[in-house]
Formats: C-alpha cells, sequence, structure tokens
C-alpha cells in the first residue's frame, strides 16, 4: 500500500495526534528559549561589578541605607522572637524598697514604674509589686499607684488606722510567702535578715532568687550575674530552664 494510500485511511482521530505530535515539540521549544532569556536577564542583574568592590549589581536597584533598615529589622524580630520563646521567672517587687531607693528616702511612685517597665520590655509578663496600702493615702504621685494597679501589676499589702494608729503588718512576710509560693525572683536590695529563719524555704529563696538593683537618676538597673561572675548571667537567672542548675543550697 503507497503511503498516499496510508494518509487516505487515517481516521479523523489519528489524524489530529498526528498534527499534534509534529506541533508539540515547537511549542516545546518556544518556552525553553522563553525561560533562557528570562534566566539571562537575571544573571545580567546579579553580576558582580568590580568597580562597586565586588557587591552585586542589585545595589543599582537597592540603596546601602535601605539594605541596612532590613538587616535591622530582622535582626529585631529574631531578638523578639527569642524573648517571646523565654520562660521568665515570676517576679516579685518590693515596693517599699525600690520606692525609697528611687526617692532617696521619701517614697517615689515613679521608682515603682520604672521598675516595672524595666521587666516588661525584657518580655516578662508575670510581674507584680507589694506595697503597703497606706503608701496610696500619703503619696503625692498616687495616680501612679492607681495606674499600676489597675494595670495589674501592684497589690497593695494591708495598712490600716486604729484609733488614730497606723497599723501595718510586716510587708516583707507576705513578700516572702508570694515568693514561696510563685517560687519567684525578689527584686529588693533588703536581705531579710529578720525574717528569713524563720523557713526553710524563705532561706533558699533569699539566698538563691534575690535579685539587688540600683537607681542612676531615673535608669533602674540590675546585675548582670547575680550571683557573682562565677554565677548565671541575668538571662539564666531570670529564665526558668535554669531554675535548678544554679541553686546553692546551704
Amino acid at each position: 500500500m503507497s503511503r498516499n494510500n496510508m494518509k487516505k485511511n487515517l481516521s479523523p482521530i489519528e489524524s489530529y495526534k498526528k498534527r499534534r505530535r509534529r506541533v508539540q515539540p515547537k511549542q516545546n521549544d518556544r518556552k525553553r528559549l522563553q525561560n533562557a532569556n528570562i534566566n539571562n536577564k537575571k544573571i545580567n542583574r546579579a553580576q558582580i561589578n568590580p568597580e562597586a568592590g565586588g557587591m552585586s549589581g542589585i545595589n543599582s536597584h537597592f540603596s546601602s541605607a535601605s539594605c541596612l533598615s532590613s538587616i535591622v529589622k530582622v535582626k529585631e524580630e529574631i531578638k523578639q522572637a527569642g524573648k517571646e520563646n523565654v520562660k521568665f521567672k515570676y517576679i516579685i517587687i518590693d515596693g517599699n524598697n525600690i520606692g525609697m531607693a528611687h526617692g532617696n528616702r521619701v517614697f517615689s511612685a515613679f521608682g515603682l514604674k520604672l521598675a516595672v517597665d524595666f521587666f516588661i520590655e525584657r518580655g516578662h509578663k508575670d510581674v507584680k509589686i507589694l506595697v503597703p496600702r497606706f503608701r496610696r493615702f500619703e503619696s503625692k504621685e498616687y495616680e501612679i499607684l492607681d495606674e499600676l494597679e489597675a494595670k495589674g501589676y501592684l497589690c497593695f499589702t494591708p495598712s490600716r488606722y486604729l484609733n488614730g494608729k497606723l497599723i501595718v503588718p510586716y510587708d516583707d512576710r507576705f513578700i516572702l510567702e508570694a515568693a514561696e509560693h510563685f517560687n519567684a525572683v525578689i527584686v529588693s536590695n533588703d536581705n531579710f535578715c529578720d525574717i528569713k529563719e524563720e523557713k526553710l524555704e524563705w532561706k533558699r529563696l533569699v539566698e538563691n532568687n534575690l535579685l539587688q538593683f540600683m537607681f542612676v537618676g531615673d535608669l533602674f538597673l540590675v546585675a548582670s550575674d547575680p550571683m557573682g561572675k562565677n554565677g548565671p548571667t541575668l538571662e539564666q537567672f531570670l529564665s526558668k530552664e535554669y531554675e535548678n542548675k544554679f541553686l546553692v543550697e546551704k
């Protein structure tokens, strides 16, 4: 049978398939050519410019300032992510001690705010100030105390007047009781020498979980090595993950 007769005997479907097989390679060639052109353009944009000290030609599209801004932004995001992943210990702040330290023996409610802000900016969520209630009525900065209480950062320990006399239960006991319950870090320059021996757990807390501080004007500072140069860093000291590793039992 001749070739012409074979063409005539092909069904419509077979003829269509045969034409598709002829056209398909041409279409594939066109796609490969288009992809090659695109890749060449990318290479041209990213090729190294020796006159620019080896920097990519992409610098023509992005200024060094915008690149620096992007790097800073990424670093901040990494830093914030790190904070969010850290599990911090509970913080109990000795309000009387800090307020008197900032006010130079005159109670300063603003000093309490500075201490709270320090820990909040570090990423802590469980921060409580304990301070006797009579401070609320004697302080000229009572609005600050009200604001801290409204935000959940301040708790007033009991105090009252009886026959014109101020009755103040010892706030240090409340501080140690709360610290024991939460296994918290105590922020204070008080060594609690008069009551820490009342309970073994209080003694352990004062020896291992006490974080001392200082003010330089309105700058609140704590030590970067709370247990000394051979002890944990501040980050370790405040983290739950290092809680048992650095305890110093006696």
